[in-house]
């Protein structure tokens, strides 16, 4: 259940981030809006044991876990300037291929044993998710490859991180009080990003905008620590299948409900994305 709901709360960001282009409500204020709404969200969750209750910071995990918010709020901003540099397609395959890094560090660090199944659906996975690129996406030739390197090495820093925290610092802390210090973090470096930048403060559809993000940012954040505290030991598998999950289904969103097209390659690569998700689960029918 917990893989279920970080699949679909992922996909879901996705959507809300179409929509934003659609009634072209701005990002980066929205972003901040969102990161302050789930600050406050998860304050109000956690109650009487909330964070200035608490005083977390006192404690040994707090610098690490908070120091999550920058890698959270950096991610973004290369998010955005990827898809300027390199295009919006470009950008989002990049984004999704980064969930090597999460399941090479997995395997090395955590000393975790796939198995050849698994690693093998892995790195199909992987040629899945570029041959799922939009079919209408932007063509720039070599222009921002720099920026979609370090977009690949931002976003699978971000998994690899909450990956770590939550194996190292997840016993000592628990899953609310975690998501809530690093969109604290986030929160407050936005905060003053946004004081420094003009023009840059949210109207009445950045705040709406934000404050659904925000709600659907921290369930997502939750689900995904909830996963990978349940499959100890089979991160790498999870990373693995969490990523076609949210293409799988932001995909066919996309195609349902935005008439957004995808090109035979795109077709193909749905079809293996299935096929890397059987070999992954060889163990469970076989074993």
């Amino acid at each position: 259940m917990w893989l279920i709901f970080s699949i679909l709360s992922s996909a879901a960001l996705m959507v809300i981030f179409k929509f934003f282009a659609r009634f072209e409500i701005r990002v980066f204020p929205s972003i901040v809006v969102n990161y302050v709404t789930c600050f406050v969200l998860g304050n109000v969750l956690l109650g009487e044991k909330n964070i200035a209750a608490e005083a977390v910071w006192t404690q040994h995990w707090f610098p690490y876990v908070v120091g999550m918010g920058l890698l959270f709020i950096s991610a973004f901003y290369l998010m955005g300037m990827g898809t300027g540099l390199a295009g919006a397609g470009a950008t989002s395959v990049a984004a999704k291929m980064s969930v090597v890094i999460p399941a090479a560090v997995s395997l090395v660090v955590f000393h975790e044993e796939p198995g050849f199944f698994i690693i093998l659906g892995m790195l199909l996975s992987i040629f899945c998710v570029y041959l799922m690129r939009p079919e209408n996406s932007e063509d720039k030739g070599n222009r921002g490859l720099w920026i979609l390197l370090l977009v690949f090495l931002g976003s699978g820093m971000v998994d690899t991180g909450l990956n770590l925290v939550k194996h190292h610092f997840g016993a000592d802390v628990d899953d609310y009080t975690m998501s809530t210090v690093m969109f604290g973090g986030a929160g407050l470096i936005g905060l003053v990003l946004m004081f420094f930048r003009k023009g840059q403060l949210p109207g009445m559809k950045e705040l709406l905008g934000g404050v659904v993000l925000g709600c659907t940012n921290y369930a997502s954040l939750i689900a995904m620590f909830g996963a990978i505290g349940n499959y100890k030991g089979e991160t790498a598998w999870f990373f693995a299948v969490n990523n076609i999950g949210v293409v799988w289904v932001s995909t066919l969103i996309s195609m349902l409900f935005f008439k957004e097209k995808i090109s035979k390659m795109g077709y193909a690569g749905l079809l293996l994305a299935a096929v890397a998700v059987l070999l992954m689960n060889v163990h469970a029918f076989f074993g």
